[in-house]
Protein backbone atom coordinates (compact mmCIF):
# COMPACT_ATOMS: atom_id res chain seq x y z
CA UNK A 1 0.00 0.00 0.00
CA UNK A 2 2.93 2.48 0.51
CA UNK A 3 3.85 1.96 -3.13
CA UNK A 4 0.65 3.16 -4.10
CA UNK A 5 0.54 6.28 -1.67
CA UNK A 6 3.74 7.23 -2.90
CA UNK A 7 3.04 6.84 -6.34
CA UNK A 8 -0.36 9.01 -5.78
CA UNK A 9 1.70 11.84 -3.68
CA UNK A 10 3.93 12.04 -6.41
CA UNK A 11 1.36 12.40 -9.20
CA UNK A 12 -0.74 14.80 -7.16
CA UNK A 13 2.65 17.12 -6.82
CA UNK A 14 3.90 16.58 -10.73
CA UNK A 15 0.33 17.01 -11.77
CA UNK A 16 -1.29 20.12 -9.58
CA UNK A 17 -3.30 23.26 -10.85
CA UNK A 18 -0.92 25.86 -9.29
CA UNK A 19 2.09 24.13 -11.45
CA UNK A 20 -0.06 23.94 -14.68
CA UNK A 21 -1.36 27.38 -14.06
CA UNK A 22 2.30 28.70 -13.95
CA UNK A 23 3.69 27.16 -16.71
CA UNK A 24 0.73 28.18 -19.13
CA UNK A 25 0.89 31.88 -17.46
CA UNK A 26 4.89 31.90 -19.03
CA UNK A 27 3.55 30.75 -22.63
CA UNK A 28 -0.11 31.96 -22.97
CA UNK A 29 1.28 35.03 -24.93
CA UNK A 30 3.11 33.24 -27.41
CA UNK A 31 0.19 30.75 -27.77
CA UNK A 32 -2.18 33.36 -28.23
CA UNK A 33 -0.45 34.74 -30.76
CA UNK A 34 0.40 32.05 -32.56
CA UNK A 35 -3.48 30.89 -32.20
CA UNK A 36 -4.45 34.27 -33.70
CA UNK A 37 -1.84 34.04 -36.77
CA UNK A 38 -3.73 30.72 -37.39
CA UNK A 39 -7.06 31.93 -37.50
CA UNK A 40 -6.24 34.78 -39.63
CA UNK A 41 -4.63 32.30 -42.51
CA UNK A 42 -7.29 29.75 -41.95
CA UNK A 43 -10.09 32.41 -42.63
CA UNK A 44 -8.24 33.90 -45.60
CA UNK A 45 -7.51 29.89 -46.76
CA UNK A 46 -11.47 29.60 -46.74
CA UNK A 47 -12.71 32.93 -48.05
CA UNK A 48 -10.35 31.90 -51.13
CA UNK A 49 -11.55 28.39 -50.86
CA UNK A 50 -15.41 29.76 -51.46
CA UNK A 51 -14.25 32.50 -54.15
CA UNK A 52 -12.95 29.16 -56.08
CA UNK A 53 -16.30 26.99 -55.13
CA UNK A 54 -18.27 30.33 -56.39
CA UNK A 55 -16.48 30.75 -59.31
CA UNK A 56 -16.42 26.68 -60.70
CA UNK A 57 -20.54 26.81 -59.62
CA UNK A 58 -20.92 24.71 -56.73
CA UNK A 59 -24.54 24.83 -55.27
CA UNK A 60 -23.77 26.10 -51.50
CA UNK A 61 -25.07 23.30 -50.02
CA UNK A 62 -22.20 21.24 -51.26
CA UNK A 63 -19.68 24.00 -49.62
CA UNK A 64 -19.17 22.03 -46.65
CA UNK A 65 -17.75 19.09 -48.49
CA UNK A 66 -14.98 20.94 -50.46
CA UNK A 67 -14.07 23.33 -47.33
CA UNK A 68 -13.44 20.04 -45.44
CA UNK A 69 -10.86 19.23 -48.28
CA UNK A 70 -9.53 22.43 -48.01
CA UNK A 71 -8.77 22.24 -44.31
CA UNK A 72 -7.28 19.51 -44.26
CA UNK A 73 -4.95 20.38 -47.06
CA UNK A 74 -4.34 23.56 -45.15
CA UNK A 75 -3.35 21.40 -42.02
CA UNK A 76 -0.89 19.22 -44.08
CA UNK A 77 0.77 22.32 -45.42
CA UNK A 78 0.05 25.05 -42.62
CA UNK A 79 3.20 25.09 -39.53
CA UNK A 80 4.49 22.04 -41.00
CA UNK A 81 8.28 21.67 -41.90
CA UNK A 82 7.10 19.83 -45.67
CA UNK A 83 7.16 21.58 -49.29
CA UNK A 84 7.98 21.08 -52.26
CA UNK A 85 7.74 17.71 -54.20
CA UNK A 86 7.17 16.05 -50.67
CA UNK A 87 3.55 18.04 -49.99
CA UNK A 88 2.58 17.88 -53.68
CA UNK A 89 2.48 14.02 -53.49
CA UNK A 90 0.68 14.25 -49.68
CA UNK A 91 -1.64 16.68 -51.30
CA UNK A 92 -2.12 13.87 -54.21
CA UNK A 93 -3.13 11.68 -51.76
CA UNK A 94 -5.59 14.02 -50.28
CA UNK A 95 -7.28 14.52 -53.10
CA UNK A 96 -7.21 10.56 -54.42
CA UNK A 97 -8.76 10.12 -50.72
CA UNK A 98 -11.66 12.63 -51.39
CA UNK A 99 -11.94 11.23 -54.69
CA UNK A 100 -12.22 7.73 -53.41
CA UNK A 101 -14.40 8.68 -50.26
CA UNK A 102 -16.67 10.26 -53.44
CA UNK A 103 -16.92 6.74 -55.35
CA UNK A 104 -15.03 9.06 -58.40
CA UNK A 105 -11.77 7.30 -58.20
CA UNK A 106 -10.99 5.86 -61.55
CA UNK A 107 -10.25 2.17 -59.77
CA UNK A 108 -14.07 2.14 -59.16
CA UNK A 109 -17.22 2.10 -60.58
CA UNK A 110 -18.55 5.40 -60.44
CA UNK A 111 -21.54 6.21 -57.60
CA UNK A 112 -23.58 9.47 -59.16
CA UNK A 113 -23.94 11.68 -56.27
CA UNK A 114 -24.97 15.45 -56.64
CA UNK A 115 -21.61 17.14 -55.22
CA UNK A 116 -19.05 14.86 -57.14
CA UNK A 117 -19.81 15.84 -60.66
CA UNK A 118 -16.95 18.25 -60.66
CA UNK A 119 -15.22 16.92 -57.94
CA UNK A 120 -11.67 16.37 -59.21
CA UNK A 121 -11.45 19.21 -61.05
CA UNK A 122 -12.56 21.60 -58.09
CA UNK A 123 -10.74 19.72 -55.73
CA UNK A 124 -7.77 20.73 -58.00
CA UNK A 125 -8.54 23.59 -58.63
CA UNK A 126 -8.36 24.39 -54.82
CA UNK A 127 -5.51 22.79 -54.74
CA UNK A 128 -3.65 24.81 -56.99
CA UNK A 129 -5.42 28.39 -56.98
CA UNK A 130 -5.60 28.23 -52.96
CA UNK A 131 -2.58 26.60 -52.11
CA UNK A 132 -0.04 26.94 -54.89
CA UNK A 133 0.55 23.39 -54.71
CA UNK A 134 1.04 21.82 -58.34
CA UNK A 135 0.34 17.99 -59.03
CA UNK A 136 3.26 15.86 -58.18
CA UNK A 137 5.93 14.79 -61.22
CA UNK A 138 5.34 11.30 -62.16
Amino acid sequence: MSDVTRRLSRWKAKYSPEIAAQTTAGIYADMSERYQASMVALCAMELETKQVLDSSGIDTIFIVFYLDYARQLFKLSHGRSISGPTLAREAQVLLEKWQDAAGTHPRRVPRVAPWTCPLLQVLAAIRTDVFNVPAPAP
